[in-house]
């Protein structure tokens, strides 16, 4: 074999070990994170709706309780929120999975590799994968929630509280 084959081998081998991995790594992430934005977003919705449900019966001023009411709410589209864009990010994430898997099919037949792609790629997954959005949207619900229990029980302090 002549010497300059040995770089190809070397990337057509790396080709084939990666593809694999990726696959099962993209797939096994994708599940784990799909069950947790399940539940947590379902969490969400459940708490801050069952919260603003839950005021209702108490004896506080009005305007107190249209406060709590809407922070709960702000929680719910809070969550809402985070789930919409998690869809988002879902799709820029399989959009660059599938960049990569391709570029990786390419490179295990007889493609070059290319250094300031592959850079390129895994800064896009990245980006994709640390959606910071998402946090924030997550954080807001929580924040709303805690806002809400903050005036419900200020609310029901300064009324008497239960009926």
């Amino acid at each position: 074999m002549p010497e300059d084959n040995h770089p190809r081998e070397s990337d057509q081998l790396a080709a084939e070990t990666f593809v694999p991995i990726m696959m099962e790594a993209f797939h096994d992430g994708l599940r784990e994170v799909a069950s947790l934005s399940r539940w947590l977003l379902a969490t969400l919705v459940a708490v801050n709706g069952a919260a603003a449900i839950s005021l209702l019966p108490l004896k506080m001023a009005t305007g107190v309780k249209l406060a709590g009411a809407a922070a709960f709410l702000v929680g719910v589209l809070a969550a809402l929120g985070a789930g919409i864009w998690s869809l988002y990010a879902f799709k820029r994430v399989s959009i660059a999975a599938n960049t990569m898997l391709g570029y990786w099919l390419s490179v295990s037949g007889d493609g070059p590799r290319l250094q300031a792609l592959e850079a390129a790629m895994k800064r896009h997954m990245d980006q994709a994968i640390g959606s910071r959005t998402t946090h924030a949207f997550v954080f807001a619900s929580v924040a709303a929630f805690v806002a809400g229990c903050a005036l419900a029980g200020w609310g029901m302090l300064s009324r008497g509280g239960m009926p």
